[in-house]
């Protein structure tokens, strides 16, 4: 059919049906909606695992609930310093001492400025709730035998926790420290001795003192990096993030009596991060709210021996 008999069909067609004329005045229009002037094909959206390693260890009946690459040695970031603040408690060196703040190349304060003098004590609430790096480098610094000390004490430290997977080179967790979610929850279990890791993990704020370099006390007005600090029974509980660690938290937590751990390692934001660790949080907790009404549904039924005494199996 050459051209102009098709346009001459065309036309026929149109004049003696509706769905073509509809086709003729919509037809166009349809096709600039479906393939449009100009569009560029969209780039695949990139959906991002929730995290690269999650654990959830339940502690009463010392089994694993949950896992995902349990001993895949990753970065931690600022989880680095539950480490950090055991190491600094094992040596025994006294809290009270003042230390005066020097001013580092890498790690800055939000609220430590050079010169002031803190105690010990200080530097360890700063380094556990605000996340403060040069609190945790100010507290290895002046570590009885020294910086360098310090470090190797940190990774001794973790070899006799038995955390075979975990490497530390510096104290805050602004350069790559390793270790896995099975390491954290070794060290998890080793620092909840010490009242000092859940009173800074149950607190939203807290107020430190320091002395400027006049010699005049002020007070730290700090805030915890943990949105659930204070939301649960918390014995240990730090956050941390860098670009080579995503975002990370570990936790262990009390709940009717029981204890269990929550670490997850590697998220891509803040908000996954949270909304996760809520899921597992929520879903764990009703596991073992769950199993103590059925314990308690036990103990309370009465056996058919105490219905009708004396009556044999």
């Amino acid at each position: 059919m050459n051209p102009l008999a098709l346009v001459q069909w065309i036309v026929h067609r149109a004049s003696t049906s509706r769905i073509w004329v509809r086709f003729l005045y919509a037809g166009p229009l349809l096709f600039v909606l479906v393939f449009p002037v100009g569009a560029k094909p969209k780039k695949p959206v990139i959906v991002h695992e929730p995290a690269r390693a999650v654990l959830i260890f339940d502690r009463s009946s010392n089994t694993i609930k949950e896992e995902k690459n349990l001993n895949e040695v990753m970065p931690i970031a600022s989880v680095t310093k539950l480490m950090t603040a055991y190491v600094v408690l094992e040596s025994r060196a006294n809290l009270n001492e003042k230390i005066t703040v020097r001013k580092q190349r890498i790690e800055g304060s939000p609220v430590l400025r050079d010169g002031m003098v803190v105690t010990r004590n200080e530097l360890l609430h700063l380094a556990l709730i605000s996340s403060d790096n040069l609190a945790s480098k100010m507290l290895a610094v002046a570590h009885p035998q020294g910086y360098d000390a310090f470090i190797a004490e940190m990774n001794s430290t973790a070899r006799r926790l038995g955390m075979k997977n975990t490497s530390y080179i510096e104290p805050s967790g602004l350069f790559p420290n390793t270790s896995t979610a099975w390491d954290l929850h070794l060290l998890n279990t080793a620092v909840a001795k010490y009242s000092v890791f859940r009173d800074t993990a149950m607190s939203k704020t807290s107020n430190q003192e320091a002395q400027n370099k006049k010699g005049l006390w002020q007070r730290l007005v700090i805030r915890n990096t943990n949105a659930f600090a204070g939301e649960y029974d918390i014995k240990v509980g730090k956050t941390g993030f860098t670009n080579p660690a995503g975002w990370c938290i570990s936790m262990l937590i009390v709940h009717q009596g029981q204890e269990f751990d929550v670490i997850v390692l590697g998220s891509p934001s803040k908000k996954v991060r949270n909304e996760l660790v809520a899921v597992k949080l929520k879903s764990h907790m009703n596991w073992i709210t769950a199993n103590a009404v059925i314990k308690k549904i036990d103990l309370l039924e009465p056996t058919v021996e105490e219905i009708i005494p004396g009556l044999g199996p």
